[in-house]
C-alpha cells in the first residue's frame, strides 16, 4: 500500500473518530437539557406550595403549546430571510418585510408570556411573586449565559 493511501486512511479514521464523538456529546447535552421550565429548582419547591408550583409549570406548558405554531412561522420567516439574502439581487423591501413579520411573531410569543404571568400573579401572593420573579430572572440569564454574579 502507498503512503499517500495510508494517510489518507489514518485521516478518515480520526474524522470518524471525532464525528462519532461530536454525534454522542451533542445527543447527551440534548437528553440532559429537557425543558427548562419544567425543572424543579430546590429555592422555587421551598416558596411554592405543591399546588402553586404545579400551576405555575402548567402555565408555562400551555405557552409553549401556544407558542409551538408561532415558532415554525418564525422558522418560515427566518428561512425566507436567508433566502433573500443570498438571492442574487437583494430585495430591500422583502428583507424588511419579512424582518418586521420575525419581530412581530417575537412579540407575541412574549405577550402570550406575559399574558400568563399575570394571571399566575392574581393567584399567587406577594411572596410566591417574589420567589416566581427570582425563579424567571435566573431562567433568563441561564438561558443566555450570564452568571447571577
Amino acid at each position: 500500500m502507498s503512503k499517500n493511501i495510508k494517510i489518507l486512511i489514518v485521516c478518515s479514521l480520526v474524522l470518524n473518530i471525532l464525528l462519532i464523538g461530536f454525534v454522542i456529546g451533542d445527543m447527551s447535552h440534548r437528553f440532559s437539557k429537557g425543558d427548562s421550565f419544567r425543572r424543579k429548582p430546590p429555592e422555587l419547591s421551598l416558596k411554592l406550595s405543591p399546588e402553586k408550583e404545579k400551576l405555575f409549570f402548567d402555565a408555562m406548558g400551555k405557552v409553549r403549546r401556544e407558542n409551538r405554531g408561532i415558532r415554525n412561522q418564525m422558522k418560515e420567516t427566518r428561512e425566507k430571510i436567508f433566502s433573500i439574502l443570498i438571492a442574487p439581487e437583494f430585495n430591500e423591501t422583502a428583507y424588511e418585510s419579512e424582518a418586521k413579520k420575525l419581530h412581530e411573531l417575537r412579540g407575541l410569543m412574549m405577550q402570550q408570556l406575559s399574558n400568563a404571568m399575570k394571571e399566575l400573579a392574581k393567584q399567587f401572593t406577594q411572596q410566591e411573586r417574589s420567589a416566581l420573579a427570582s425563579y424567571l430572572k435566573d431562567t433568563a440569564r441561564s438561558r443566555r449565559g450570564i452568571s447571577k454574579d
